[in-house]
């Protein structure tokens, strides 16, 4: 599989601000590249177990899919990064390491829009976001049982339509995304276990089939991911957002194995912190931290990615079959 990481400059002309909603052969050696002019930036946060992640579009429309853990870990990870306003906030399911900081970044960042299943599983401090979303007149937007499109003037997000609603698993009830940018395109499937990605499969296969990169359900674990969903998502990088030395051994050892067996490289925020990810709509990257800051790669740099691309040496992670 040929990796394309180098971005050609593109003006891209800068679009209305509104929303509009409608239904409807080797590897590069060296992947982090320096930031180009105008591209779409999709930043994994590194916000401990959980997820949490941005996309800001060529025209400056910003989108958080899930605010990670903790209360306010994910509007100080915001605000270290110059974000001031949001267009759009998504829960991608009523788990609280996905939901945990949302309200206070709806309290602070006042989002236009809200994006969350109507799924049935709940707890007090959902209800309470829900009362600020509610509160703060933010337009709230669910999945139907067709696809729906938001455009981010050059950028196009894509809801999958809803599967039938699973009492027992909510992470099957997770709101399914697709980004796509030109030729690039980045699936988010939020925690989605194996019911539901059929479902997403025999339903709506266009939207899965062949991503640019693939957002791996529930952070690596064994029920995130199986052969059939990556053969035919097909995707140039995994990434995964996870806590270091987390308690549920995530990434599993078999998600692993399976992405090195597709030959899939694998970015991790516990190993690698917030990853930077940005296309001009033809080609894409990943754009260290440290080059974003001026500073030429060292060695020790390359030795960091490609270990991200690893296994880990057996651990004590590895010994328990705990998963969340």
């Amino acid at each position: 599989m040929t990796i394309r990481h180098r971005i050609r400059s593109l003006a891209l002309a800068v679009l209305s601000l509104g929303f509009a909603l409608t239904c409807g052969e080797g590897r590069a050696q060296w992947p982090f590249q320096r930031p180009s002019a105008n591209p779409v930036a999709v930043e994994v946060l590194d916000v401990g177990q959980g997820d949490s992640i941005l996309i800001r579009s060529p025209e400056g429309k910003t989108v958080l899919i899930d605010a990670g853990p903790t209360k306010d870990g994910a509007l100080r990870v915001l605000k270290r990064m110059g974000i001031d306003h949001l267009d759009l906030v998504a829960i991608s399911h009523h788990h609280s390491d996905h939901y945990g900081g949302m309200e206070e970044v709806v309290r602070e960042l006042k989002p236009r829009y809200f994006l969350a299943s109507s799924s049935g599983h709940s707890t007090r401090t959902y209800l309470r976001l829900l009362k600020t979303v509610e509160a703060e007149g933010i337009t709230v937007v669910h999945p139907t049982s067709r696809s729906r499109k938001i455009e981010l003037g050059s950028v196009e997000l894509t809801i999958f339509p809803q599967a039938p609603e699973d009492h027992q698993e909510e992470n099957n009830n997770s709101v399914g995304l697709r980004l796509k940018h030109g030729s690039f395109s980045m699936l988010f499937p939020g925690d989605s276990e194996g019911p539901e990605r059929q479902f997403w499969l025999e339903h709506c296969s266009d939207l899965v089939r062949d991503c640019t990169i693939l957002k791996l359900a529930h952070h690596g674990s064994r029920n995130g991911t199986d052969a059939r969903w990556l053969g035919t998502v097909r995707p140039e990088l995994a990434v995964a957002s996870m806590g270091v030395d987390n308690e549920y051994g995530h990434p599993h050892s078999e998600t692993v194995r399976l992405l090195r067996s597709e030959r899939i490289p694998f970015l991790r925020t516990d190993q690698l912190g917030t990853i930077i990810i940005q296309s001009d709509g033809r080609g894409w990257n990943v754009v260290e931290p440290t080059l974003l800051r001026g500073k030429r790669p060292t060695p020790e740099d390359v030795e960091r990615v490609a270990a991200a691309t690893t296994e880990r040496s057996p651990s004590r992670r590895e010994s328990r079959s705990r998963t969340r």
